[in-house]
């Protein structure tokens, strides 16, 4: 090791140290925010009868079989059984709430769940501030982590769904970080190592952030190529790290469901759902075939096992494609919408709907997506490789929902990615009405000489 290598470690764990104690303020105050309206959305549903119900649904199922000491079973009523419908981490940390709460008393069950994704959204102000710092400057990550702080999609979701969106969101954004980290480690460093436990971990969370794993590293080698540094083999070693994070897992679905299904069960069904003569007209995908809903599906489910009946909607949703494909490309295009424009959640999300807020939430989400797109573009135009694995992950990561359906909470990972970028399009457009005066005091962290 070189007394270069350990100078640059040095200053990127003072940079680190400064980032943390420079976002926790914004941390704080987007806990303290969260946690009071948790409080009053549960005192307006139990003093003024506001139907602010917490979505949980399988999660919730699974957990309390966790804790009643079932295991991992159960993922909704009448259908019994070890299951791999959901990954394991989210309802795994539920069921310890409840363990501690006692399995019966749901509603401090409910309390615990929230208060995790409480937690979850409110940290991730942090790496949004060091990846902003690093791209565009203190000044842009700054601000786009107080936006996180405040930002309406981070806390409703957090409150209305007993769900893994807010903790993927905290780990992509961390994955992302530490990617651009990676670039500059060391050949032998732990944190290669890292990394792939690190992704790992973010599968049994959410399997389709891994979408991004393969050209993250690809993104990574090149990098690292160019600089003269040796790239191939600290690549296989997260690689390997990552294989080995998810193998116990792997195992015990195929033992307890008799077959292989990486993390996850259900893709086929919800490719199926998504694309079948009986999805409605005004709609993303047939909600009303899901098997928590219809006996019929229900029973099929039963009779065939979770993963031969999975295989056969897989199959049927591929047949249905393969012989109507304008009206897969419309069923696409719909969810494309809804991804960015909220048009369909905007009319079925509960809270959004309680609170008369649809039209104002298309709205928000369509101006937000325009201007993310805008600050895409220029990103990208000005500094096309240092902002690649963000524009990577903005960009793959809807394309699962795509194909099979969509809602608005889906898209929660790469929100925190896509605040950094109306932050940057805004204070460019600033500096460039202001005639260049530069709003950003300090350079990106990669354009620095110390970097």
């Amino acid at each position: 090791m070189t007394v270069s290598n350990v100078d640059v470690r040095s200053q990127s764990r003072k940079r680190l140290l400064s980032a943390l104690a420079e976002a926790t303020p914004m941390v704080a105050a987007a806990l303290i925010a969260r946690i009071l309206l948790l409080i009053a959305s549960h005192v307006a549903q139990k003093k003024w009868h506001v139907d602010l119900q917490v979505i949980g649904q399988e999660a919730g199922f699974v957990a309390w079989a966790l804790a009643s000491g079932k295991g991992f079973a159960n993922p909704f009523p009448h259908y019994e059984g070890a299951t791999a419908w959901l990954a394991p981490v989210f309802p795994s940390l539920w069921a310890v709430g409840l363990k501690i709460f006692d399995p019966h008393n749901g509603e401090r069950g409910v309390y615990f769940a929230q208060a995790l994704n409480c937690i979850f959204s409110s940290a991730t102000c942090a790496p949004i501030f060091w990846l902003g710092n690093r791209l565009f400057g203190e000044r842009t990550g700054k601000a786009a982590a107080w936006c996180w702080a405040f930002f309406p999609l981070a806390i409703l979701f957090s409150l209305e769904w007993a769900w893994d969106q807010s903790l993927s969101a905290l780990l992509l954004t961390l994955l992302i970080c530490a990617t651009y980290q990676l670039s500059e480690a060391a050949e032998k460093s732990a944190a290669w190592s890292a990394y792939g436990l690190g992704w790992g971990f973010a599968a049994l969370v959410n399997p389709t952030l891994c979408v991004a794993l393969p050209f993250l590293l690809m993104w990574v080698m090149l990098c690292r190529r160019s600089a003269g540094a040796a790239a191939l083999r600290p690549a296989l070693t997260a690689i390997l790290l990552f294989l080995l994070a998810v193998t116990p897992w792997t195992a015990r679905n195929y033992f307890a469901l008799d077959g292989f299904t990486f993390v996850k069960s259900n893709f086929g069904l919800e490719l199926w759902l998504g694309n079948n003569p009986d999805v409605p007209k005004d709609d993303v995908y047939a909600a009303q075939l899901h098997p928590m809903h219809n006996h019929q599906q229900l029973f099929q489910l039963a009779f065939a096992g979770e993963l031969p009946y999975m295989r056969a909607k897989q199959h049927a949703a591929i047949a249905f494609i393969r012989t109507h494909p304008r009206d897969f490309a419309a069923l696409v295009s719909r969810r494309v919408l809804d991804t960015w424009t909220a048009w369909y959640d905007s009319r079925i999300d509960k809270w959004i709907r309680v609170l008369h807020l649809s039209k104002i939430a298309v709205a928000f989400c369509a101006v937000f997506s325009v201007l993310s797109l805008g600050g895409l573009i220029l990103a990208l135009k000005k500094n096309f490789v240092p902002v690649l694995p963000t524009a990577l992950c903005a960009v793959l990561l809807p394309i699962p929902y795509y194909l099979t359906h969509t809602t608005l909470r889906y898209r929660h990972p790469i929100d925190p990615l896509l605040v950094l970028l109306p932050v940057y399009l805004v204070d460019t457009a600033v500096r460039q009405v202001l005639g260049g005066s530069r709003l950003v005091e300090s350079p990106p962290v990669s354009e620095r000489p110390d970097a």
